[in-house]
């Protein structure tokens, strides 16, 4: 999918970056897609996930620490805009181990990424709580 077809269809900014996963030349950014302003996309208890999968190359941090996103970490998207063949996204990260923040600016060149948008899937229940 094109980056204007993504932008337009997904509006990441206000939406949550959950997770960085590297796998051989591939990046894949995971999102959840939740928002109280989206019809579809706002059932408390739910989570909407999305992955958006480019090469290696096509990856860089443009501003901040890359190697903070190896850690467990929740990000709102604060920015995301689209400037010729690159997709900026400035990223206001949570990192629950060292209980800091940090904003991390990721770049996404090539005009071209790979989606999976996951079916919508409740939350896990934590353990001893009673079912509502």
């Amino acid at each position: 999918m094109s980056f204007d077809e993504m932008f337009r269809a997904y509006r990441l900014e206000g939406r949550t970056l959950v997770a960085l996963f590297e796998k051989r030349d591939v990046i894949t950014l995971r999102f959840d897609l939740y928002h109280s302003d989206d019809p579809e996309r706002c059932r408390d208890g739910m989570e909407y996930l999305l992955d958006v999968a480019v090469h290696r190359e096509q990856f860089r941090i443009a501003d901040g620490a890359r190697e903070r996103l190896r850690e467990t970490f929740s990000a709102d998207i604060l920015r995301a805009e689209l400037a010729d063949d690159e997709l900026r996204l400035v990223a206001d990260c949570s990192f629950y181990a060292a209980k800091d923040r940090g904003v991390v600016e990721i770049a996404l060149t090539g005009s071209v990424v790979a989606l999976k948008e996951h079916s919508p899937t409740k939350w896990p229940r934590a353990p001893g709580t009673a079912r509502r």
